[in-house]
């Protein structure tokens, strides 16, 4: 077997289905199956006189014992008026055990510190990093719904991701934030960075939207709403997750290196999704990552789960080891990898 030639064979096997999900005329495509022309999309004047308040979450694992795994989760808002931070915080590091199977007690007591009430269904996924983000995730909602609670009518809270959930016990508490956030006035918006949805059997969304308004020659910042086309969105995606609002594509910046899909609650009059945008291109004139919100940005930055603290976890872990009696081989023994030992070679 001769191993270049197996590798250039794979890699033209890879790029091919890249070409196939994205083909030349991959723009034109896109206009005849949503129907889209000039008049579909949208221009958005920079402008916003509220705040805005991002909310983010992050997680890592720790430690994997392959039965079990030790992760760090947290989740951070931050809320901007202008060019001025009115406030940024964090909820503390919770360091929680993921398992596969059935139950996770860690989970079940963050869900009941936050909303007062038992999860109504067990954490139960086999992979425990989705188990760590489930953890996240609920942090995040809480975040969003305390937040929600204080803002003046007219402000805007972006959630990092969309607003669908990954868990059924988060199905309730979704809605409960989106009906809170209606009855207070406060607008309500999810921007994802990287989105797995498709069209016409397998097309990313974002780079043709993003070709089209360059064929149309249409100038940023603009949006496009993509749900609203019937038949457009692939069923797998929308019969995945329950939607609950509106899909767009925007770009926020004529400087932008690429456009972000934006999640709408369904209800909002035109008025209120125009709104949206502006304040969301008013608020993505940031030089370090032009085009993308920076109270996100910002609020990424403060939630992030770096090296040193994992460094922390894991030495606070084998202290309190110690002081259980159990020693450095016993440490190894459980949470030992031998890629750690790969990696010395």
């Amino acid at each position: 077997m001769n191993q270049k030639a197996v590798y250039r064979d794979a890699i033209r096997r890879v790029t091919g289905k890249i070409r196939e999900a994205a083909p030349e005329d991959l723009a034109a495509r896109f206009a005849v199956a949503g129907v889209f022309d000039a008049t579909s999309y949208r221009h958005c004047r920079p402008g916003f006189g509220g705040a805005v308040c991002a909310v983010d979450g992050s997680n890592t694992v720790i430690l994997d014992a392959g039965s079990f795994a030790v992760a760090a989760v947290r989740a951070s808002v931050s809320a901007y008026s202008g060019g001025t931070r009115l406030c940024r915080r964090t909820t503390p590091l919770h360091i929680v055990t993921v398992n596969p199977g059935v139950g996770n007690d860690d989970f079940d007591e963050i869900f009941h510190d936050c909303f007062h009430c038992p999860p109504k269904a067990h954490l139960d996924h086999d992979d425990p990093v989705r188990n760590t983000a489930v953890i996240r995730d609920t942090l995040e909602f809480w975040a969003a719904t305390e937040m929600a609670a204080e803002l003046d009518a007219g402000d805007l809270i972006i959630l990092d991701g969309t607003l669908q959930v990954r868990h059924a016990s988060h199905d309730e508490v979704v809605e409960k934030l989106l009906n809170l956030c209606n009855l207070r006035g406060v607008l309500i918006a999810a921007v994802t960075k990287r989105t797995s949805l498709t069209w016409g059997g397998g097309h990313p969304i974002v780079p043709a939207a993003e070709g089209l308004a360059r064929d149309l020659g249409i100038g940023e910042p603009w949006y496009l709403c993509v749900s609203a086309a019937e038949g457009l969105l692939d069923r797998r995606e929308t019969q995945t997750w329950k939607q609950r609002g509106e899909q767009y594509v925007a770009r926020l910046h004529p400087r932008a290196q690429r456009a972000f899909k934006v999640e709408i609650p369904k209800y909002y009059s035109p008025e209120m999704v125009e709104q949206v945008f502006s304040a969301l291109a008013s608020f993505a004139d940031d030089g370090r990552v032009t085009g993308y919100p920076y109270p996100l940005l910002d609020a990424h930055l403060t939630t992030k789960i770096g090296r040193d603290a994992v460094d922390q976890v894991r030495q606070d872990i084998i202290r309190d080891m110690d002081l259980l009696g159990m020693s450095l081989a016993d440490y190894t023994g459980i949470f030992g990898d031998y890629h750690d030992e790969f990696d010395r070679y």
